[in-house]
């Protein structure tokens, strides 16, 4: 790659913004792909590293410009180096641009970017609060670090969401990712819920359904009635009320989708992993509280 970074960055524009509104991210995708009968239809959505594969690909094919595949453990994300610097796509952690990493912009060996990211939530005064995405990256060893951080409208602040770090060289050589692998790191202990998580082309509002694992023995992990919705603003809704009528319709809509095909998806998903995981796995609680 000759081009400038900007070039570069303004070229995966495109590709970045439709994957994040057509591929929706969905930790249940991978549980039926490679425990069940295979992939769901793409728009019920992919797990995180298989977003950033995808987007990675996409590039690859209108652009011919391939990816490093940056390898966390259990997080993958696509970065594509230029002499003057770096350019990231990792769609799991929702920033709408590209993330631009100039070698001339380090401060103390550290080059650090930060990117607005969905979802765009608005405050109590009414002024927006847009998530962040800050990267971290070092030059000289290779070395990055992710973090996304939400406004909380409960806690009137920032609060980090997820954060990864991915160490020099650690990277991966392929995708697929060796089978043995991708069913190890699905039952890791980490997995307290699943969930799909949709943004909406036109209004950029963000929702998601979630199954929590966490409250109830394993023989009662399938049980619909544990199911949740979150809004934009990060509000739960419980199965049964209105919030969670409203929030999943919005949600079917975005997946084209009906709501029995959506809570059957998530909830098979959740049965193959009541069969599959050790009973003795101790999973840390998933807050139902507002965000």
């Amino acid at each position: 790659m000759t081009d400038t970074i900007e070039n570069v960055a303004s070229s995966f524009a495109t590709t970045m913004e439709d994957v994040l509104f057509d591929i929706p991210y969905s930790s249940a995708a991978q549980f039926h792909e490679y425990y069940g009968k295979g992939l769901p239809p793409r728009r019920l959505g992919m797990g995180c590293a298989w977003q950033t594969f995808e987007v990675a690909r996409r590039v690859q094919e209108g652009i011919g410009v391939k990816a490093t595949l940056l390898f966390s453990g259990r997080h993958v994300a696509a970065v594509y180096p230029q002499t003057d610097g770096m350019v990231v796509l990792d769609p799991y952690l929702l920033h709408r641009a590209p993330v631009v990493l100039r070698r001339t912009e380090a401060v103390d060996g550290v080059v650090t970017a930060t990117e607005d990211a969905f979802p765009f939530r608005t405050a109590a005064n009414g002024e927006p609060r847009p998530s962040r995405l800050t990267v971290r990256w070092t030059p000289a060893s290779g070395g990055m670090h992710s973090e996304n951080r939400r406004f909380s409208p409960r806690l009137g602040r920032y609060v980090t969401y997820r954060a990864f770090t991915f160490r020099p060289g650690s990277t991966l050589s392929a995708f697929p990712p060796p089978h043995g692998l991708v069913r190890r790191v699905l039952l890791h202990a980490e997995q307290n819920n699943l969930s799909i998580r949709s943004i909406d082309r036109d209004s950029g509002r963000m929702r998601e359904l979630v199954l929590p694992f966490s409250g109830r023995p394993r023989g009662r992990l399938t049980d619909e009635r544990y199911l949740i919705t979150k809004d934009n603003q990060g509000a739960v809704s419980h199965a049964g009320t209105d919030g969670f009528r409203r929030d999943l319709t919005d949600i079917c809509a975005s997946v084209s989708s009906s709501p029995d095909e959506l809570t059957g998806y998530l909830l098979g998903a959740a049965e193959i992993y009541a069969a599959m995981a050790p009973e003795n796995l101790a999973v840390p609680d998933y807050s139902v509280e507002d965000e």
